[in-house]
């Protein structure tokens, strides 16, 4: 996500998952398959958030707002209980390929009886959705947003970013005349957060190839297309730039970039990938199309272990946005690009939230409640980047981003992974460096690392 040079994207909401009402318990299962073999009657419902989901398709009718989600979990001979966020979500039914599962669903938490198995368990959850309060799930305008803990609202799920899942989607009942866009599906695991999709009257625009071969393209609203031009005009060299110094995309061989209506003052950007969603007056920004699309290796591509390893997504990624920013459209657009931080940084640090961008723990700090979503982590992380290649030189700091991506592409990383990798490639122990930027709550009065 970028928060945008012009205004912060507002709306992001601070509400607690509502509770849904009184348990249900349905399905009491059946007691012989179709050959007439007795088979297990399934376990009573019990909690289970440590459950992995392992794959998750999604077939979603907007005609109807109804959902069906199909659960691969991982096996287990001992837990029957499985637990999914759901508190958007009304359940009308839980099952297997055998029959009908029991469940329970108190204050937005749908617990689930699965049979012992030795593999995985697959389930399927027929639900209904509805309509949400801004940048909490589906929103009025058609596009979704379920960043960072609001999934529940859209599919049953674990927003923590450590379960990771792949992703199919089916999107059916789009209204006459619009069209809605999304990937059909997420091949290697990625966040919760970073499945979307956004209906809307949309037009195609081919934007160019990468040397990789990764097509790119961008979807614009009408009266759009001049701000789409403009925002993807570089975009092939941003991404030639990645691709060239972290690894190959690792999203499928299309990308780009989907206009979406999030109201005025909403300037900035989803890592949806691969159609990261960017607000409509932010579309024709190259800047924020370099950040989102940097987001495919960090924060999507390598996502974080905890809310607390959150400036492994956006500081690392706000650092190279301003290197793509530098590399392709040159020194004095990359310093405005700078210019633009320092400006960030010191209002940031004039406020009121925390200013600690990395904090101590693991599945303690609320990222909203908590304030740690915001310009500390952004703008100290970018500059504990900077700071590193003014330390090693790009030479070596490069190919320790490239090492920590292949190492951990598709997976959840935690900060000090990235820096224990950049001891071990780059040669240099960037702790001090990285407490003195990061586990603070000055800035560095020099700027740079020991």
């Amino acid at each position: 996500m970028r928060i945008g040079r012009h205004a912060r994207l507002v709306g992001i909401g601070f509400v607690a998952l509502a509770a849904l009402g009184c348990a249900k318990d349905e399905g009491e299962g059946n007691t012989s398959n179709s050959t007439g073999t007795p088979i297990e009657p399934p376990p009573e419902p019990s909690a289970n958030l440590d459950r992995n989901i392992q794959r998750t398709a999604l077939t979603v009718d907007l005609s109807t707002m109804t959902g069906t989600a199909v659960l691969d979990l991982a096996g287990s001979l001992e837990d029957t209980g499985a637990s999914f966020e759901a508190a958007g979500l009304e359940i009308q039914g839980v099952s297997r390929a055998e029959g009908p599962l029991k469940w329970t669903l108190a204050q937005g938490q749908l617990d689930v009886g699965v049979p012992k198995s030795l593999g995985s368990a697959q389930i399927t959850v027929d639900y209904t959705f509805k309509e949400q309060a801004q940048f909490e799930g589906l929103m009025a305008k058609g596009s979704t947003l379920v960043w960072p803990y609001f999934c529940g609202n859209l599919f049953p799920c674990h927003s923590d970013p450590a379960d990771g899942t792949t992703f199919e989607l089916t999107v059916t009942g789009t209204p006459q005349g619009m069209t809605t866009l999304h990937p059909p599906a997420i091949g290697i695991d990625a966040p919760s957060y970073q499945i979307a999709w956004a209906t809307g009257s949309y037009t195609k625009l081919d934007v160019g190839k990468t040397f990789q071969g990764t097509n790119l393209v961008a979807y614009y609203l009408p009266g759009g297309g001049t701000d789409a031009q403009k925002g993807t005009a570089v975009l092939v060299d941003v991404m030639n730039f990645y691709e060239t110094m972290l690894g190959g995309y690792p999203f499928g061989g299309e990308a780009g970039a989907i206009a979406v209506d999030w109201g005025p003052g909403a300037y900035g950007g989803m890592e949806h990938h691969p159609l990261w969603h960017v607000s409509t007056i932010a579309m024709g920004d190259p800047w924020i199309q370099a950040h989102e699309a940097a987001h495919g290796w960090f924060g999507d591509g390598v996502r974080p272990a905890c809310w607390e390893d959150f400036v492994l997504s956006e500081g690392t990624v706000s650092y190279l946005e301003a290197r793509a920013i530098t590399e392709v459209m040159g020194a004095d657009e990359g310093m405005k690009v700078w210019s633009h931080y320092t400006t960030r940084l010191n209002t940031a640090m004039a406020g009121t939230a925390p200013k600690i961008a990395w904090p101590e723990g693991c599945g303690v700090v609320d990222l909203l409640k908590d304030q740690l979503f915001g310009d500390i982590a952004y703008m100290k992380g970018a500059f504990f980047f900077r700071a590193l290649e003014a330390k090693m030189g790009k030479a070596k700091l490069d190919p320790s981003l490239k090492a920590f991506f292949l190492k951990h592409k598709g997976k959840a990383a935690h900060f000090q992974d990235l820096l224990d990798i950049i001891k071990s490639v780059g040669g240099y122990d960037p702790t001090a460096c990285a407490t003195a930027w990061l586990r603070s709550e000055m800035v560095p009065s020099e700027q740079v690392c020991p």
